[in-house]
Order: structure tokens, then C-alpha cells, then sequence
């Protein structure tokens, strides 16, 4: 006869229920720490309208609401310091300061004396003093135009000179009371260098920083070897995208004819000025876009491969290392540098 205790069926049934408990706590905390990895990889992004272009910044990980939040307030910051159009900016006070010193934060300074060696590093094809002549094209206008008369473009020829702006220490000075700046050609570029600088002392290390025609990734998509950026096809749609690269933690740029201008008795006039003609440059050139590890160099180099053609753009940009070209000519046809990728 075989002897069965009484308290063996409870015994029985505890074991299975605290089985069953177990099981559903692990079912739980999987479930919690699927949602918690996904949580974690989800998006999140902020947006806004900066430097006359919608600036869009989208970041994964922990720590990404508060850093995309500082770097919206690092937008903003640098609005009031280097749009010439906001009344009371640093460069809003050079330029209505009739030739008189000014005092700027230092970064303004700093980003003067920039954009002036590479002003020239191209021998005044890129110009900072360029802006009289843009306001008088009226590209942002609504609407933009008309060409302007020769004698008016003569004349504002005359105070387009890079050499006259000083730069001591902190203080700026215009030598010609006349003359303009505009730091539209590597302002954006900055920018995004300093919001991935940001990004990164905020423990942010996925990211990506799009300010209009300057793309920079900070780091790589969760996930993924990198951030898939089109580079979008002149006069395409704006999905439209000529080829699509993987970018880690380098900087896409592109300037181009069909980025902003106006038409009038059937020519297309862009906005990217030869400063030394005052008229829309005629390189035969469609659009340039820069790959390199600063979105500032590339977006100055977008620029002044743009203003000197695709020859004398190539040969530029095969002596600077790290950082690759690809040039799209008006009848659509690709030259680009050795090391710039296919894909």
C-alpha cells in the first residue's frame, strides 16, 4: 500500500501556481524591457524656423528630449547673434553701425575672421560683404526679382570688399560705411558643429541635425551603420534624391541653382552671386554637395566650389583630405572626387 500524505495535493498546487507566477513575472519584465529597448530607440525630435530655413533635430536615446530641447535654445541663441536681418543681432549692429566698431560675442568674431580666410583662400570669390548686392537681387521676396538695372549693380560693386572689414579681439569694424555683412555661406555649418558638440556633452551619441540644405549625423541610427541621407536631384521633388548615402558622424552639405531664385523672360537667375560681376555665377554648374567631417568646411566649400566650376572645384578639392565633392553639371551629368561614395 503506498502512503500518500494529505498535504501533498496543497503542496502540488502551491508549486504550480508559484510556477505559473513566475512564468507570468517573466512574461511581464520581457515585455518591459522590450518596451523599455524600444522606448529608447524611439525618435524624438524638435523643430522650428531658423535662419530662414526650417531647422529639424531628431535624437534616440535617454537622454534625447533634453538635449534636442537645449539644442533648440542654441538655435535661438545664435539667431540673436548672426542673422543680419533680426534688429539688434551682433551682425545687425555691424552693419548699421555707419563704419563705427563694434562690440560681439566673441563666437561672432570668430566666425568673421573665418569666413574671412576663406574669402581668401578663394581670392574674393567667396565674400562675406555680399549682402547690399542680395538685397537688391530680392531673392527672398515674395516675389523675388526683378533683375536689378546694371548701373544699380555697378554701383554696390563698389562696397563689395572683404578687406575692409577689421576684425580686434572681440570688435568689428566696417571700413566701408556702406558695405554689408552676411555669414549665409558657413553660418549653418557652424551651427551644426556646435549642436553636435552640444549633443554629445549632453550624452546624446545618435542623432541627426538637419538645418536645411546642411545635414550632420551625430553618430549612427540605432541599429544601423548610419543615417540614410538623400542628396537630392537639381530641380527634382523634394523626395526626388539623386543618390542616398549612410552617414556616421560626418556632414553632408549641397548648394545649388534651384535652391532659391526667380525667373524672368525665361532665365533662371539663382541666388549664389559672383561678387565680382554682382550677377548669379554661370559655372555651368547645377549643384555641389560637400561630404566631410565639419559641416562649417562644408558648407564654405559648397559655396566656393560652386563659385570656381567644376575644374577648379575638383582640383581644390583634391587637396584638401578628408573631405569628398560631388558636382552636378546643367545638363545632369556627375563628376565628383575619388573618395566619394557611390551609395
Amino acid at each position: 500500500m503506498t502512503f500518500r500524505s494529505p498535504q501533498a495535493p496543497k503542496f502540488h498546487q502551491r508549486t504550480l501556481a508559484l510556477r505559473a507566477l513566475t512564468a507570468l513575472l517573466l512574461l511581464f519584465l520581457a515585455g518591459f524591457l522590450l518596451f523599455s529597448s524600444r522606448r529608447q530607440d524611439a525618435a524624438v525630435s524638435r523643430s522650428g524656423f531658423y535662419f530662414d530655413t526650417a531647422v529639424v533635430l531628431t535624437g534616440y536615446g535617454k537622454r534625447a528630449e533634453t538635449a534636442l530641447d537645449r539644442g533648440i535654445e542654441l538655435c535661438e541663441r545664435y539667431e540673436n547673434l548672426l542673422s543680419r536681418t533680426k534688429e539688434g543681432s551682433d551682425l545687425w549692429k555691424i552693419n548699421h553701425a555707419a563704419g563705427q566698431a563694434v562690440e560681439v560675442d566673441e563666437e561672432t568674431a570668430a566666425l568673421i575672421s573665418r569666413a574671412l580666410d576663406y574669402a581668401s583662400l578663394t581670392g574674393g570669390l567667396i565674400d562675406p560683404t555680399i549682402a547690399p548686392l542680395e538685397d537688391l537681387w530680392n531673392f527672398t521676396g515674395s516675389p523675388a526679382g526683378p533683375v536689378p538695372e546694371d548701373s544699380a549693380i555697378s554701383e554696390l560693386l563698389a562696397h563689395v570688399d572683404y578687406t575692409s572689414v577689421i576684425v580686434e579681439g572681440n570688435t568689428v569694424r566696417l571700413k566701408d560705411p556702406k558695405a554689408q555683412l552676411d555669414l549665409g555661406f558657413i553660418a549653418k555649418g557652424y551651427i551644426a558643429d556646435r549642436l553636435k558638440e552640444l549633443f554629445l556633452q549632453e550624452g546624446l551619441s545618435s542623432a541627426l541635425i538637419d538645418l536645411g540644405g546642411n545635414v550632420l549625423a551625430v553618430g549612427a541610427k540605432p541599429g544601423a551603420d548610419g543615417f540614410s541621407v538623400g542628396i537630392r536631384r537639381p530641380f527634382g521633388s523634394r523626395y526626388d534624391a539623386l543618390r542616398v548615402l549612410s552617414l556616421d558622424d560626418r556632414s553632408l552639405v549641397s548648394s545649388g541653382t534651384y535652391e532659391r531664385g526667380f525667373e524672368e523672360n525665361g532665365i533662371w537667375y539663382h541666388h549664389i552671386l559672383n561678387p565680382f560681376t554682382g550677377y548669379p555665377a554661370r559655372t555651368n554648374l547645377a549643384q555641389v554637395t560637400i561630404l566631410s567631417d565639419s559641416s562649417a568646411q562644408g558648407d564654405a566649400l559648397s559655396t566656393a566650389c560652386f563659385l570656381l566650376g567644376a575644374d577648379a572645384g575638383l582640383d581644390l578639392m583634391e587637396s584638401i583630405p578628408d573631405a569628398e565633392a560631388l558636382f552636378v553639371l546643367e545638363d545632369g551629368s556627375v563628376l565628383q572626387t575619388e573618395g566619394f561614395p557611390a551609395s
